[in-house]
């Protein structure tokens, strides 16, 4: 509890530093956002639909508009072999690449006008339960690329949550 109090005043430090200062103090990089969700049980099919449906068509109309660069949504792969089974089919991750911190910080604003434009459910589809009865998010993080050399870009931690 003690880590996502401290994470929230980071947070919250960085979007006031970065709205205090110039555009041209804040770097023009990418940041990146990983979310991983925990899947109610047997509700995968579910999830995976809600999430082709709403955060994947919301993401493209983003990324046609230029706010984000690129999105990814990622299941975990269950490996199994002889005596040992590893992975968990219920956990996805998902990735968004947002323009700049500026980008970043207005997604939820720019994804609620994408969402209030876009039909609710596209025709032929069956509609689906609120979010929160498909998956949980457990854990977020954001990330910028911190140049280390001329060729070596990194991503550096921001903020997590």
């Amino acid at each position: 509890m003690r880590v996502l109090r401290i994470a929230g005043v980071v947070l919250c430090c960085l979007c006031f530093t970065a709205g205090a200062h110039a555009q041209s103090s804040i770097p023009d990089k990418p940041v990146w956002t990983l979310e991983f969700i925990k899947v109610q049980p047997g509700k995968l099919g579910l999830a995976l639909g809600y999430l082709d449906e709403h955060w994947m068509r919301v993401r493209e109309e983003a990324k046609r508009q230029g706010t984000v660069l690129n999105y990814h949504r990622i299941s975990e792969m269950v490996l199994m072999v002889p005596g040992v089974k590893q992975g968990n089919p219920d956990s996805i991750v998902l990735l968004t690449e947002y323009k700049n911190l500026a980008a970043f910080q207005d997604r939820e604003r720019v994804f609620a006008s994408i969402a209030a434009r876009l039909p609710s459910t596209p025709p032929g589809v069956i509609p689906l339960p609120n979010p929160g009865e498909l998956y949980q998010t457990m854990d977020m993080s954001v990330f910028m690329e911190e140049p280390v050399g001329v060729h070596t870009p990194e991503l550096k931690l921001l903020a997590e949550q």
